[in-house]
């Protein structure tokens, strides 16, 4: 068996990644999304001036449309 260096640095990364993710995600609750976000099959999951919720959140993230809410949330 090998020893692989870069093993251990994509773990890292993961995890790293996930850190952002949540911090990220942490940073939006409570603010309010300027455009509406679906899920992947069209189903609205927050309408324009819904409030960012963890259950929204959960909602976003089992339809893997993060990236969409990111870009939704409205801050003055």
């Amino acid at each position: 068996m090998e020893n692989n260096p870069n093993i251990g640095d994509r773990k890292n990364d993961t995890s790293n990644n996930h850190f952002w993710e949540d911090k990220q995600i942490t940073s939006i609750l409570g603010y309010p999304v300027k455009r509406i976000v679906r899920d992947r099959q069209g189903n609205i999951i927050l309408n324009v001036g819904d409030i960012i919720g963890f259950r929204a959140v959960e909602q976003v993230k089992q339809a893997d449309v993060l990236d969409c809410l990111f870009r939704a949330v409205y801050r003055k």
